[in-house]
């Protein structure tokens, strides 16, 4: 499903993907609009959102790479006390998921992390612009993409 401003219901919890937070944060040049629809209706309350804690590890890179430890921790504190949007860490049940869904759908490890958040969580669905998401979208949980 491609994510478009009236794409997602009403209501719902939904899980978002590493990109799904660079493209808003670092106002990507095609995708901030829709990222920034987004996240006001995350931060207005009309959507509730979670990511996987292991988006720091993906995120803060380029900035620990340039020796940005203060951009670093504010990203942290931003996405921390973001409303209506939750950190969920890792847990064994998700990296039990995240294994079945390797073998089953051939993901990548941080992908199936990141989808096994979302199901364990009760996620109606992920947002993402990562078409190998697709695969693991059903009638009961989504997937939406940026473009399609």
């Amino acid at each position: 499903m491609e994510l478009k401003p009236n794409g997602l219901p009403r209501e719902g919890l939904y899980s978002l993907d590493t990109v799904t937070l660079i493209y808003f944060l670092e106002r990507h040049p095609n995708f901030y609009q829709k990222a920034k629809g987004l996240f006001q209706r995350i931060e207005s309350g009309n959507l509730s959102a979670i990511f996987s804690s292991l988006v720091f590890a993906e995120l803060l890179v380029p900035a620990f790479c340039s020796g940005e430890k203060q951009r670093a921790e504010k990203l942290v504190h931003i996405l921390t006390n973001f409303p209506n949007l939750k950190v969920v860490p890792l847990s064994t049940g998700m990296a039990t998921t995240a294994a079945r869904l390797r073998a089953g759908h051939g993901l990548r490890t941080p992908d199936a992390i990141h989808a096994a958040t979302a199901l364990e969580s009760g996620a109606n669905g992920l947002i993402t612009n990562d078409k190998e998401f697709l695969k693991i979208g059903t009638d009961d949980f989504g997937v939406w993409l940026f473009e399609g």
